[in-house]
C-alpha cells in the first residue's frame, strides 16, 4: 500500500502514461514497447494513448520487489 502513496505523491494523478510507467518500473520506454509486444509486460496499459492504473503500476513494483527479495535468499542460500 505504501507503493502507491509514494507513486501519487510522486505523479500527483491516478493513470501514468507509458513512459511514467516505464520509469516507475525501472526500465527504458523502448523496453516497455517491446515488453509490450512480447506480452512481458508486467502492468495492464489501456486507452490511446496507453495508460495504467497507479494501483496496478504499485502492485507490479511491489511484485518485483519481492521476486528480488526470494532471488537474493535464494542466492544467499547456495
Amino acid at each position: 500500500m505504501r507503493t502507491e502513496f509514494l507513486l501519487l505523491a510522486i505523479y500527483n494523478k491516478p493513470r501514468l502514461n507509458i513512459d511514467e510507467t516505464c520509469q516507475a518500473l525501472g526500465m527504458s520506454t523502448a523496453t516497455g514497447y517491446t515488453h509490450r509486444s512480447l506480452g512481458k509486460f508486467p502492468v495492464a496499459m489501456s486507452g490511446s494513448p496507453l495508460t495504467a492504473d497507479i494501483r496496478d503500476v504499485a502492485e507490479a513494483l511491489d511484485l518485483l520487489r519481492e521476486q528480488g527479495k526470494a532471488g537474493s535468499a535464494e542466492r544467499a542460500g547456495s
